[in-house]
């Protein structure tokens, strides 16, 4: 049996590579034998990088910017597993959670 797992994000609590993790670990244990492919999306916003950066091998990294009050704050972006293509977040720097 060939199980396709392609869960988004719970909002706040697991990210959607979490959320197929958990899944999957679940669906061995009473079906040891399947076949499970984890496909993580995301739908623009929370988790999008890390769902792009897992499905194309890509790399994630942190630096460190300015917010919008002045402060200095870590924020992740990603390389492409073509490692030509840059995907940046613009609400960990910039967001209404800041």
């Amino acid at each position: 049996m060939k199980i396709i797992l392609a869960p988004d994000s719970f909002k706040e609590s697991l990210s959607a590579m979490e959320v197929c993790r958990a899944m999957a670990i679940g669906i061995q244990r009473v079906a040891p034998d399947a076949e499970i492919i984890e496909l993580p999306l995301a739908d623009g916003g929370e988790g999008t990088i890390q769902a792009l950066i897992h499905a194309t091998h890509g790399s994630m990294n942190t630096v460190q910017v300015i917010g919008p009050c002045g402060e200095s704050i870590s924020a992740s972006w990603g390389i492409l597993g073509d490692g030509r293509t840059a995907v940046i977040e613009m609400a960990q720097a910039a967001g209404l959670s800041l």
